[in-house]
């Protein structure tokens, strides 16, 4: 076993601790401090960075609401196309995007004259319009509910946001404050330790060292 050298360390540590100078005191002092302002400033950076995340977060689920909304509203009461889009990827598409939930609502308040749009398998998608203006405005909180719940679902996903590393970092530095706590503590009650005292302790050491050699 190797007991020698660390008791060499332990002998030659307790033999200078009781003339510990404060500067080396003050220097433990110092980078405990500094530990913890690191601490304190990288805490303080991931409240920034959740809180910048969560505004962001909300932000984006009220321009989906918006887009979502706008979009329903213009296959109930117009018949959109676009050039460079065939009609039925177009209507799939826009399907997709609002969900059968806020397509169910949709269908149910089109209004009349609106044609019947197809996907590309020939299936109905958006049908004929029956509704009327008095019908739309009636029923126009329940698609927006439906639109929000959409949404909502939506954000409930995982993010793909990870906060892991400012934990890492928080729990490295709480050990090197810990490691330079226990010096500091050692330090203190090696101080007041008259040399005999520590010499004997010393020399204890040495003859428990040599009976492992």
């Amino acid at each position: 076993m190797r007991m020698w050298p660390i008791t060499g360390i332990l002998t030659f540590a307790l033999l200078s601790a009781c003339t510990t100078p404060p500067e080396i005191k003050q220097a433990l002092a110092t980078k405990d401090q500094a530990y913890a302002e690191n601490e304190q400033l990288m805490q303080q950076y991931r409240e920034l960075v959740s809180r910048i995340t969560t505004r962001h977060q909300l932000w984006y689920r009220h321009v989906q609401t918006r887009l979502k909304l706008n979009l329903a509203l213009q296959w109930a009461t117009t018949n959109p196309r676009l050039i460079e889009v065939p009609d039925p990827e177009m209507a799939q598409d826009d399907a997709a995007l609002l969900g059968p939930e806020v397509m169910a609502v949709v269908n149910d308040i089109r209004l009349k004259s609106l044609p019947e749009r197809k996907g590309p398998n020939g299936q109905p998608i958006f049908m004929a319009g029956t509704g009327d203006m008095s019908n739309l405005i009636q029923k126009l909180p329940a698609l927006i509910t439906r639109v929000e719940q959409m949404v909502a679902q939506d954000s409930k996903k995982p993010s793909a946001l990870d906060l892991s590393s400012f934990d890492r970092y928080r729990t490295n530095v709480q050990a090197l404050r810990r490691i330079n706590g226990m010096i500091k503590h050692y330090l203190d009650i090696d101080v007041t330790l008259d040399r005999g005292e520590v010499q004997s302790l010393a020399e204890t050491l040495q003859q428990t060292g040599r009976s492992f050699r």
